[in-house]
C-alpha cells in the first residue's frame, strides 16, 4: 500500500480514529497493529522478514544484558577476594561472550539482507567467471528474489539498536511488542528515516492526547509531500528516462536538462516521501528524526551529505566510520606509515601527512563503497559512491589551495557571490554524479556525461514538449512548482513556515491548505502509465 494511494488515506484514518478513541495507556498497541496489518498487506510472505529481525534482535539484546548483569553480580559477590587482575581478566570474557552474541545479530540479518539484495549479482559474475575460463555454458539460474518492503531500512535501524545495547548506550527494551513496534512503526517502513531507539521509544509509547493542531500541522505536511511527489517527481520522471534511453538522439541541453530535473525528481520523490512519513507520524504524536535540511543550498560536498539522507548519513558515520577510524590496526598502519624512510625531505612529509589521513579515508573509503552498495547491487552504485570518495577527499585536501586564492584576489569569503558559486558548484557536481542513478550500467553513465558537451546547437524546446514526454503545460507546471519548492526552503531557513502559519488568522490558514490541496488535486501527474507504488528509495 503506498503512501500516494486512497487506500492508505483510509488505512490512516481509520487507524487515527481507534488510536484516539482508545485509552492512552493502550494506544502504542494501535499502532503495532496498524503498523502489522499495513505491513502484511504488502504480502504475508513478508511478515516473516521483519517478524525473524525483531525476534532475533530482541533475543541477542536480551542475552547481551543477561552477561552485563551477571558480571554485575559477580563482581559484587567477589569483590573481596577478586584482584584487579581478575576483574580485568573476568570482564574481557564477558565482553567476548556478548561480542559473539552481537556478531550472530548482525550476520543473521544483515546475511538476510545481503543475500536477498545481491544474490543474483553474485550468480552473474560466477557464471561470467565459469563462460569466460572454463567455457560453460550450464548457467546457475537467477533467483529472482523480490526484496521485502523497507527491508533496508528496519534492517538498519534494528542493528543500531543491537549495536547500542552493545555498547551500554542505553537499556534494551523488554516488552517484545513494544520492540516490534519500534522495529515496524509503519510511517516509516518504506524508506525512513532511519530512527535510534533512544529517539523513538519515548515517542512511541508515551500517552498522547488529542490535540487538533496537531493534525493540521501533519496535514499540511502531508500535503506538501504530495505536492514534491505528485506536482514535480512524477511529472519529470518519463522526460528523464526518454532522453538517457535516446542519449545518442537527444544530446547536449537535452541530456543537461534531464540531469538537472532527476535531481530535482530525486528530491522531490525521496523528500517528498519523507514529509509524508512525518505529517502521518506527527497525527499519532509522534516525532521522527528530519531527514533533509535544504541540500540544494550546500557549499561542499561535505556539508551536502549532511544534509540529505541524514539518518542513513549518522548511521554509517556512527557505526562503521567512527569504529573503524579508532581501529588499532588501522590507527598502526598510519603511525607505520608516519615512522618508515628517512625523517627528512619531501617524501617524510608526504609521509607524515599521509599517515595522519589513512585513519579517516580507510574507513571514509568503505563507508562510501558501503553507501553505494546500499543503493543497489549494481557496479554503478559502488561507482557513484566512490567518486562520492574521491570529491570530498579532493575538496579537503584542495582547501589550502582554495584559502590562498581567496586570500589572493581579496574575496569576500561571506559574500552573496562565492556562497552562491559554492552551492552552483556543489548542486552540479552531486547532479552529474546522479547520472550513475539513471543509467544503466557505468559504460552508459559515461557515455551520456560526454553527450553532454555535444550539439549544444540542436536544443529546442518544441522537441521537449512534442517528443520526449514533458509536453508545454507539464513542462511550465514543473518550472513553476520548482521555484515554488526553492522559494520553500529558502523561507524554511529562518524557522519552521507551518508555524508561521499557524500564527496568521484562521481563515488564512484554511486558506493556504485549501491551495496546497487544489494543487495536488489539480497539478499532480496521474497520467498513462503512473504507478502509485513508484518511490526512488523505496526500491533501495
Amino acid at each position: 500500500m503506498s503512501f500516494i494511494t486512497i487506500d492508505f488515506a483510509l488505512f490512516v484514518i481509520i487507524a487515527l480514529a481507534v488510536y484516539y478513541l482508545c485509552p492512552k495507556k493502550y494506544r502504542w498497541t494501535v499502532l503495532l497493529i496498524a503498523s502489522y496489518i499495513f505491513y502484511g498487506m504488502t504480502g504475508i510472505g513478508n511478515l516473516a522478514y521483519i517478524v525473524f529481525t525483531t525476534v532475533s534482535a530482541y533475543v541477542c539484546a536480551l542475552l547481551i544484558e543477561n552477561k552485563s548483569t551477571e558480571q554485575k553480580e559477580y563482581l559484587k559477590a567477589n569483590k573481596e577476594t577478586l584482584t584487579k587482575e581478575d576483574k580485568k581478566t573476568y570482564k574481557a570474557v564477558i565482553k567476548k561472550k556478548q561480542r559473539m552474541m552481537l556478531t550472530v545479530g548482525l550476520l543473521l540479518n544483515f546475511g538476510i539482507l545481503v543475500y536477498l539484495k545481491y544474490v543474483d549479482w553474485a550468480i552473474a559474475y560466477i557464471n561470467l567467471f565459469r563462460l569466460s575460463h572454463f567455457g560453460r555454458t550450464d548457467f546457475i539460474p537467477f533467483r529472482n528474489l523480490l526484496l521485502p518492503l523497507g527491508i533496508s531500512f528496519y534492517t538498519f535501524q534494528t542493528m543500531g539498536y543491537l549495536i547500542d545495547i552493545y555498547y551500554g548506550k542505553y537499556e534494551r527494551e523488554h516488552n517484545l511488542f513494544k520492540f516490534a513496534l519500534y522495529v515496524s512503526f509503519f510511517p516509516q517502513i518504506i524508506q525512513g528515516p532511519i530512527s535510534r531507539f533512544g529517539d523513538l521509544a519515548g515517542e512511541l509509547y508515551k500517552e498522547v492526547t488529542f490535540d487538533f493542531t496537531r493534525i493540521k500541522s501533519g496535514f499540511y505536511r502531508i500535503m506538501w509531500g504530495l505536492f514534491k511527489k505528485l506536482v514535480i517527481a512524477d511529472r519529470l520522471a518519463a522526460y528523464v528516462s526518454d532522453t538517457i534511453a535516446q542519449r545518442e538522439t537527444y544530446r547536449g541541453l537535452y541530456i543537461l536538462l534531464a540531469v538537472f530535473f532527476y535531481s530535482m525528481q530525486i528530491y522531490g520523490d525521496f523528500s517528498g516521501g519523507i514529509d509524508v512519513a512525518l505529517g502521518v507520524a506527527e497525527m499519532f504524536g509522534v516525532k521522527l528524526h528530519e531527514n533533509f535540511e535544504r541540500p540544494f543550498f550546500s557549499k561542499s560536498i561535505s556539508e551536502y551529505w549532511q544534509r540529505w539522507h541524514i539518518t542513513l548519513g549518522t548511521w554509517f558515520k556512527d557505526y562503521i566510520f567512527y569504529p573503524l577510524s579508532l581501529n588499532k590496526g588501522i590507527i598502526r598502519l598510519g603511525k607505520a606509515v608516519r615512522e618508515t624512510g628517512d625523517k627528512t625531505g619531501r617524501m617524510a612529509s608526504f609521509r607524515q601527512v599521509l599517515g595522519k589521513r589513512i585513519p579517516i579515508y580507510i574507513p571514509m573509503f568503505i563507508v562510501w563503497a558501503a553507501t553505494g552498495m546500499w543503493h543497489g547491487s549494481q557496479n554503478r552504485y559502488v561507482v557513484w559512491g566512490l567518486f562520492n570518495f574521491v570529491f570530498i577527499v579532493l575538496g579537503t585536501e584542495l582547501e589550502p589551495v582554495s584559502v590562498k586564492i581567496v586570500e589572493r584576489f581579496k574575496l569576500n569569503e561571506a559574500g552573496l557571490m562565492m556562497k552562491s558559486y559554492r552551492v552552483f558548484k556543489t548542486f552540479w557536481l552531486m547532479s552529474f554524479l546522479r547520472i550513475f542513478d539513471i543509467s544503466k550500467d557505468v559504460p552508459a553513465a559515461f557515455d551520456a556525461f560526454k553527450l553532454i558537451f555535444r550539439d549544444w546547437s540542436t536544443f529546442n524546446l518544441t522537441t521537449v514538449y512534442e517528443q520526449l514526454s514533458l509536453p508545454m503545460e507539464d513542462f511550465i507546471v514543473a518550472v513553476i512548482a520548482i521555484l515554488v519548492m526553492f522559494a520553500f526552503d529558502l523561507i524554511q531557513r529562518r524557522g519552521s513556515v507551518r508555524e508561521r502559519i499557524f500564527r496568521l488568522p484562521v481563515p488564512t490558514q484554511w486558506v493556504l491548505l485549501s491551495l496546497i490541496v487544489v494543487a495536488v488535486s489539480v497539478f499532480g501527474y496521474y497520467g498513462p502509465g503512473y504507478d502509485a507504488a513508484s518511490f526512488i528509495y523505496g526500491a533501495f
